[in-house]
């Protein structure tokens, strides 16, 4: 199964001193596939303290929102197919972190 490399930045104010990124390798299930899908593989079945939201998954809501590859958008809506690798996803620019993505 053809895959996906991710570097997500982390952060735990109550573990950590300084955020740090870190990989992930992610099977792409289906064609496709958007980056809130790679989220989730990572929370369900790699490391299920990644924090991040989401909500509609629809791109209507925006709670998702995230800067990709220096890019700011949406997981819900933003296929990882055609993203350079590793595809790297941090928290929204000028806004505080409270873990993770969120």
């Amino acid at each position: 199964m053809k895959t996906i490399k991710l570097d997500i930045y982390r952060f735990n104010p109550e573990t950590d001193d300084k955020p740090s990124m870190q990989s992930f390798e992610v099977p792409i299930e289906k064609p496709g596939m958007k980056l809130l899908d790679a989220l989730n593989y990572i929370k369900w079945h790699l490391d299920g303290s990644l924090t991040y939201r989401r909500s509609c998954g629809e791109g209507v809501c925006g709670s998702d929102g995230l800067n990709i590859n220096g890019v700011n958008g949406l997981g819900c809506i933003t296929a990882i197919e055609g993203l350079k690798q590793p595809i790297k996803v941090r928290p929204l620019p000028n806004m505080p972190v409270t873990r993770d993505l969120v």
